[in-house]
């Protein structure tokens, strides 16, 4: 059996400041371990969205919240997707709303979100040696703004990048511009860099 003893607490003064890793003035290096940019659910679970929700209604919860991203999953908690709140305050909205007819109030995350088919995920396995720059680069050269992170057994999402998040870290701009294969999507592309 152990023996557990209490600890020295102190009250906190008063100009003691709320430190994130995006809002302390230490800067994550390119040559820092992945794992100090990587956004755990084991520290912080995920936000979860129900498909159904609306794109108003879903910027709302994440500016309420101050989650940058989402995970859209059906009434059993399936993982569809994801959206980000630069998706949701992009044009990009806009363009769907137009192809499909329908307003923006009518919109729901499905309409916009990305799905799982077209998001990456990396073993939780190579993180152990893999560097922050390593991460940007695969993520860069591939074009995605989000890498997942799955658990070894069970294959289980555990956690995920986020390329905004790590070049505000790193002080690095960031080059995401997607692969196209014609000029509409370059143009796609484009306007999504410069709203992100």
């Amino acid at each position: 059996m152990s023996i557990y003893q209490t600890i020295g607490s102190q009250a906190l003064a008063a100009d003691t400041r709320f430190d994130t890793a995006l809002d302390c003035n230490a800067i994550v290096s390119l040559d820092s371990p992945a794992s100090a940019v990587m956004h755990g659910f084991h520290q912080v679970p995920p936000q979860l969205i129900d498909t159904s929700t609306s794109v108003n209604d879903a910027l709302l919860i994440m500016e309420q919240t101050h989650m940058r991203i989402s995970f859209v999953v059906d009434k059993q908690k399936n993982m569809l997707g994801i959206i980000s709140k630069a998706r949701l305050t992009s044009s990009y909205v806009l363009r769907v709303s137009a192809k499909k007819g329908i307003n923006r109030s009518e919109m729901s995350v499905a309409d916009v979100m990305i799905p799982l088919s077209s998001l990456n995920s990396v073993n939780e396995l190579t993180l152990r040696t893999a560097r922050v720059g390593d991460i940007m680069k695969s993520m860069e050269a591939a074009g995605h703004e989000h890498l997942l992170v799955v658990s070894q057994i069970p294959a289980r999402v555990c956690g995920y990048f986020d390329l905004i998040d790590i070049s505000r870290m790193t002080g690095k701009v960031m080059n995401q511009y997607k692969p196209a294969g014609s000029f509409s999507e370059i143009v796609d592309s484009l306007w999504h860099h410069a709203e992100i």
